[in-house]
């Protein structure tokens, strides 16, 4: 819901606060770092689609130690009016607050959780509702995503429930939202207020438990004790099976200005929710209740530190150990390869590039004979997996082919390079 603007007498103090916040140390020391998340924000955080009640320690994107943007709002593929620009986090005793922000003209913008460990999404590309062609790496598994397109002000919140199904959470009941992204206008957003329970997949079963916390004289709503959440956000296009043009944090393999291309989604924030014993139920450790009084950036990691260059990886040297080999004997080639560029051994993103990569064998007029695996994710710095990367000299049906030259095909998937050469077979 949009509420109206607040009085004059609120916009003073506001002000009197920012210009406060802008003053230098006092002398002798540094100021009092600032502590955003709070026992409650209600009074504080306004879900109105602006983001200007959000301060520099909720918002995960800044300045990276090199002194270059964390997320720059030009390195869009489709140019700077289908840009992400930055996503604002911070929680209270209820709720968890999220503004995610950019320029989504004519298309789309997603924010995935993942709160919950060994469940979740592993691709999008199937899915019942927000069909996109968006796969996600294994360490990363969204539960819920929250979702809105260009004009829309009523954004919605989406749980996975498995298999191709997603559930669409009620407004209103389960959370409070609200976006205004409108063609080319920046300093938009879409803006949340989820409840614990919501967040934590109470549709499914799952939630938190109300539980009575003598120290505060109330009830308090308590998740598993420790636990942190990973976080994505994405511009997509807006067509059911469609790819995107920016993510952040930033993605390895980057984005294509063809929105049909798969983008796949392996670099995230890991946000620590609860460290600390605000309730008194944890006996002086974490309680299962968000830590309130700290700064959202200070518990931030990611898996990869933004900014990260992207690389589009390509296959090279493709060969055999045996250009000529006999199956009716036992013998089989194994294919040998490289990836291009080589990883960096000193930059941790780029040790990290993954690579999907297919290999088929045809005969020599072109007819399929055999898959050797298909669509394999493998780690660039070590692509090569003995275990897969042979041929027998045998068929899809298990039956040793004659005689003859064959062709080995190696595919970047989704069809972003290939390679193939020549091998023998002889009986």
């Amino acid at each position: 819901m949009i509420r109206a603007p607040r009085c004059a007498a609120s916009k003073a103090v506001a002000a009197a606060l920012a210009l406060l916040l802008a003053l230098p140390p006092p002398p002798g020391g540094a100021r009092v770092a600032r502590a955003e998340s709070a026992k409650s924000l209600a009074e504080r955080i306004v879900i109105d689609g602006f983001p200007g009640e959000y301060t520099v320690d909720e918002a995960l994107y800044g300045t990276s130690a090199a002194g270059v943007s964390e997320e720059s709002n030009t390195d869009s593929a489709w140019g700077p009016d289908n840009d992400y620009n930055q996503l604002h986090i911070t929680w209270d005793q209820d709720s968890i607050y999220v503004s995610s922000e950019g320029v989504t003209w004519g298309n789309n913008m997603l924010v995935w959780f993942d709160v919950e460990p060994d469940r979740g999404m592993e691709k999008m590309t199937q899915l019942d509702s927000w069909r996109r062609n968006v796969t996600f790496s294994d360490d990363f598994r969204p539960d819920l995503f929250l979702a809105t397109w260009d004009g829309n002000a009523s954004p919605q919140l989406l749980v996975f429930r498995g298999g191709t199904a997603v559930l669409t959470a009620s407004t209103g009941l389960q959370f409070r939202a609200t976006a205004t992204f409108s063609t080319s206008q920046r300093g938009r957003a879409m803006e949340y207020a989820i409840p614990w329970n919501t967040f934590f997949l109470g549709t499914e079963g799952l939630g938190v438990t109300p539980t009575y916390a003598p120290a505060l004289a109330e009830t308090v709503n308590v998740f598993p004790p420790g636990r942190s959440i990973r976080v994505a956000g994405m511009i997509t296009g807006g067509g059911d099976g469609t790819g995107g043009p920016d993510s952040a944090p930033d993605n390895t393999r980057g984005h294509s200005t063809d929105g049909n291309q798969e983008v796949l989604i392996d670099n995230f924030a890991t946000i620590e929710l609860d460290r600390l014993d605000d309730s008194g139920l944890g006996n002086g450790g974490s309680d299962g209740v968000a830590d309130w009084d700290v700064q959202p950036k200070s518990r931030t990691t990611f898996k990869f530190p933004p900014p990260v260059v992207a690389v589009r990886l390509e296959t090279t040297q493709l060969s055999f150990d045996r250009p000529a080999f006999a199956p009716d004997r036992g013998q089989v080639t194994r294919l040998r390869y490289g990836v291009d560029p080589p990883p960096d051994p000193n930059d941790p993103a780029s040790l990290g590039r993954t690579i999907n990569l297919t290999a088929n064998v045809f005969d020599a007029t072109g007819r399929f004979v055999r898959n050797l695996f298909v669509n394999q994710v493998r780690l660039a710095s070590a692509p090569v997996d003995s275990t897969t990367d042979f041929w027998d000299g045998r068929d899809e049906d298990g039956a040793i082919v004659p005689a003859g030259v064959y062709v080995v095909r190696l595919v970047v998937e989704p069809n972003l390079g290939r390679v193939t050469r020549p091998v023998v077979v002889v009986r």
